[in-house]
């Protein structure tokens, strides 16, 4: 008898740190990632479309120069380039 509440003790202090260290994990992932830098890095992701099963189109900024490029499984293609950003109406667009 003494021998199964000692390893229930164990499981249950076991269950305890497995859980601490799970919770701990899903913290850092969800608080500290997104606030590492990532807004100062040099590359930026503007925007992504998906226009097919695993296939897409992502606006890149990469110093003021702004890159459209398809990816897919096998590759990523340069689809354009352009030196201002592309978001703005011509004079007369409707």
């Amino acid at each position: 008898m003494e021998m199964l509440l000692g390893i229930l003790k164990m499981g249950g202090a076991l269950f305890i740190v497995l859980g601490t260290v799970a919770l701990m994990a899903y913290l850092v992932k969800r608080f500290v990632y997104p606030h590492l830098g990532l807004k100062n890095s040099p590359i930026q992701v503007l925007a992504r479309s998906y226009i097919g099963a695993k296939k897409e189109v992502a606006l890149i900024e990469v110093g003021g120069i702004y890159l459209l490029v398809g990816i897919t499984p096998n590759q990523i293609s340069l689809l354009t380039q352009m030196d201002k950003f592309p978001l703005v109406k011509a004079e007369g667009a409707v």
